[in-house]
């Protein structure tokens, strides 16, 4: 009864830990993804190659560089924001994202995919942007694409940021997220970073996982948002 008391003791002090020192729970994690991503990059090698016709029609656009690479800042900036916000709204974006990326790093193995789509791109030899994406290749190899991590933090992201409770400026906060999330995400296919499968994967991951942590009862809240819709309309 001691050990377990002891053992009580210690997990208390661990939480109070992080309560009081949140931002480590994001470092602590983020050493872990990056080592266990890391290791499958090195060890596993793509099965399955992810392809659909609607991937062929969607031309190459350098210029969605700009909106992929802004994702590392904005997923940063937006743990950073939340944190600002509050143990509470803070705590549930990091089960959220870390939940998903801990079960993508489980299908990455146990599924392991690629892409051929960058032997096809129709890009331009010389110019800044071009530069920058054979840069990103480089270092981002076409494995571990299916679902999409980019697409599903970002769309992630904008759920939290929807379920916020006196959101300061609401609707244009909400707006603004919602277009950096649509660039974000159709940077993906027009730049042949992931096959338009990864996307929808990586949509469908955040929407799960934003109903399981948040407890959105989807009917129930689309039922409720008319609802409101409908009073201002009147009002």
């Amino acid at each position: 009864m001691a050990v377990n008391g002891e053992n009580s003791m210690g997990i208390e002090k661990v939480k109070n830990w992080f309560k009081k020192n949140p931002l480590m729970i994001s470092v602590c994690y983020l050493i872990f993804y990056l080592s266990a991503f890391h290791w499958l990059e090195e060890n596993v090698v793509p099965k399955y190659i992810i392809h659909c016709k609607l991937d062929e029609m969607l031309p190459f656009c350098e210029e969605f560089i700009i909106p992929y690479v802004f994702w590392y800042f904005y997923v940063v900036g937006a743990f950073l924001w939340f944190n600002r916000r509050g143990w509470k709204d803070y705590s549930k974006l990091c089960l959220m994202v870390f939940s998903g990326l801990t079960i993508c790093l489980g299908i990455y193995f146990v599924f392991p995919t690629g892409l051929n789509l960058r032997l096809a791109s129709n890009t331009h030899e010389t110019g800044f942007l071009y530069n920058v994406v054979g840069l990103l290749r480089a270092i981002d190899t076409p494995t571990n694409v299916c679902p999409s991590i980019h697409v599903m933090n970002t769309v992630m992201i904008f759920q939290a940021v929807c379920s916020l409770d006196n959101l300061k400026h609401r609707r244009l906060t909400i707006a603004v997220h919602g277009v950096i999330m649509v660039l974000i995400c159709a940077s993906t296919v027009f730049l042949d970073q992931h096959s338009v499968i990864d996307v929808v994967c990586g949509v469908m991951m955040s929407f799960v996982l934003h109903g399981l942590v948040y407890k959105v009862e989807w009917r129930e809240e689309l039922a409720r948002r008319k609802e409101n819709a409908g009073i201002r309309r009147i009002s």
